[in-house]
């Protein structure tokens, strides 16, 4: 039984419910049997809501989605309609379109535990932990992140982080009705900005660091906090669970700033101070790494497959969400000895060749800082960086891209990630000011990515550390409006045969 057979027809008045400032005009009797925000998913009967995109607004569709058959639409001001059309007029079309979506499913949110993990690193890792502990346990859970969304044997790869909001509240009413009874899911700046998450009732939330990033989209980073801590102190504050609570990173200063005030049961984490959840490292090297942590369910050991510290501030990110579900300490260090980390993380790719390989999807520079600076002290011979930054996304990153390769790499081959509709010269020639700028002069820049990967294995040498950065998990690149075939680790693994 599909999902919309499974919710049948609902009365415009039961969906509405809830609805801010609603203006109806028309009958409000009428039925509605699915809701759609392109007007080339409306079904006869349904009700089309008019949202205003980055390119084209919605209501340039109403009269296409009416002749499709829809009985109901919703928008920001009364359009000249046929009278058998009932029109719902709103303020905001993008919360109206989350808190109809909501009701017309049923409120799914409520029957979960919910988590929803921010921040700019660390999200997926977080989000996949979660998963793991969840099922070690003995529940069942489901997830949302960059990489996939899925439950049980559900599984559908990622149009985008956090999916509309329609989207999304029909996938939570796939989980509770499979059977899904934790759930986690990466909550993005631009899904809060964009209202996707009103509507969800969350247990709590994690922030795990800020850097910059999206800057293209929020213009600063105060701008960029702003949207994460709305998260906080709007989405949790107004969950209709009991005992919310919020789990931070106070290594980070944002996280610092984020606890100021912040009405809700925290918890604390840190790698540098005593407070509620500490870790301290007590051994690490690229075999993997092993902590104390020190929490309030008491003190215990345990050992990661994963290196680097921002893998252990995951790892106490995601120890904190799980204790604060109710996760047993034997599950969360059981998971924690065989998860080797999230697709496309600072992945290995096993060679004979007597040197190490990485595929990771840092492309912002703090990531690559994260990344580089865990992996350089366990290096003992040079490490070898292959990186590029995405078109038509924040131009002020590319040059602190390079800078934070420069200074930490012996060699640096510059060359495409998704161009999309840029010049990928005009690009890499936006990066090289970084390097410059650290006193680098030695480095090549190789357009084509696969060329530019079987450079970096090329000149690799025994005790070598070779990192193909920016990509992680996709198996494509963005060229143009077209997705091309393109995995970096199935390309190394092929190349170092």
């Amino acid at each position: 039984m599909s999902i919309l057979n499974h919710i049948a027809d609902m009365k415009l008045a039961k969906v509405l419910k809830g609805l801010i400032s609603a203006q109806s005009i028309g009958n409000m009797e009428v039925d509605v049997n699915d809701i759609a925000y392109h007007a080339t998913s409306v079904t006869p009967g349904g009700c089309f809501v008019a949202i205003r995109g980055f390119k084209t607004d919605g209501h340039q569709y109403v009269s296409e989605a009416v002749a499709k058959g829809a009985k109901v639409v919703v928008v920001e001001r009364e359009m000249s309609l046929p009278e058998n059309i009932t029109q719902i007029v709103v303020e905001d079309t993008r919360d109206a379109l989350a808190r109809l979506s909501a009701r017309f499913f049923e409120d799914p949110s409520q029957d979960l535990n919910l988590i929803g993990i921010t921040g700019t690193n660390g999200k997926t890792t977080v989000v996949y932990l979660l998963e793991e502990m969840f099922r070690t346990e003995g529940w069942m859970p489901g997830i949302w992140s960059t990489i996939s969304t899925r439950y049980g044997t559900v599984v559908q790869d990622s149009q985008r982080t956090t999916p509309e909001a329609y989207d999304l509240q029909k996938f939570l009413r796939g989980m509770v009705d499979f059977g899904v009874t934790h759930a986690a899911m990466e909550v993005t700046s631009h899904a809060v900005e964009l209202k996707r998450t009103v509507g969800c009732h969350f247990n709590g939330g994690v922030f795990t660091n800020l850097s910059p990033e999206h800057l293209d989209f929020h213009g600063d980073m105060e701008t960029y906090f702003l949207a994460k801590e709305k998260f906080f102190r709007e989405r949790l504050m107004v969950s209709e669970k009991k005992n919310v609570w919020a789990v931070i990173n106070i290594d980070d200063p944002y996280g610092r700033k984020l606890c100021k005030g912040l009405p809700l049961k925290v918890l604390r984490y840190s790698l540098q101070e005593p407070v509620e959840l500490q870790g301290v490292i007590t051994c690490s090297d690229l075999n993997g790494t092993r902590m104390i942590i020190h929490s309030p369910a008491g003190s215990f050991d345990c050992s990661s497959p994963m290196i680097g510290k921002f893998n252990m501030q995951n790892v106490l990110a995601a120890t904190g969400a799980a204790l604060s579900s109710g996760v047993s300490v034997s599950s969360i260090q059981t998971t924690l000895a065989q998860f080797s980390g999230a697709p496309g993380r600072l992945m290995p790719i096993s060679n004979t060749r007597g040197f190490h390989v990485f595929v990771d999807y840092a492309h912002t520079p703090n990531a690559l800082e994260n990344v580089l600076g865990a992996l350089r002290p366990l290096t003992k011979g040079k490490m070898i960086v292959v990186f590029g930054c995405g078109g038509d996304r924040d131009r002020l990153k590319r040059p602190q891209m390079g800078l934070a390769v420069a200074n930490v790499a012996d060699t640096m081959i510059v060359t495409s990630d998704n161009p999309r509709s840029e010049d990928p010269e005009k690009i890499m020639n936006e990066i090289i000011p970084g390097i410059l700028g650290a006193g680098k002069k030695l480095f090549e820049t190789i357009a084509d990515r696969k060329q530019a990967i079987a450079r970096a294995v090329e000149v690799a040498r025994p005790g070598d550390c070779v990192v193909v950065a920016g990509k992680g998990h996709e198996r494509y690149q963005e060229i143009g409006t077209k997705r091309i075939p393109m995995d970096d680790a199935n390309l190394l693994r092929e190349l170092l045969k």
